[in-house]
């Protein structure tokens, strides 16, 4: 999946549909300018599901150093 990240590892974009990805945008080759079209300054990164098996509650989470890491509290 493609997560559009701030500089304080927020995800503030999210697109999950990994086979679309894998088809239209090979290699992890996706921006987050291919689906949001506004100067967004965010940082691209690409975890599976696997990886981050909670991505629908993405607003508990920040993205450090490429892995999904619990908020504390």
């Amino acid at each position: 999946m493609l997560l559009g990240v701030d500089k304080e590892g927020n995800v503030r974009f999210l697109f999950t549909d990994e086979e679309y990805l894998r088809k239209k945008y090979p290699e992890n080759s996706a921006k987050v300018s291919n689906f949001w079209k506004h100067d967004h300054g965010l940082v691209e990164v690409f975890l599976s599901k696997e990886e981050f098996p909670e991505y629908r509650d993405y607003r508990n989470y920040r993205i450090v150093d490429g892995k999904a890491v619990k908020n504390a509290g």
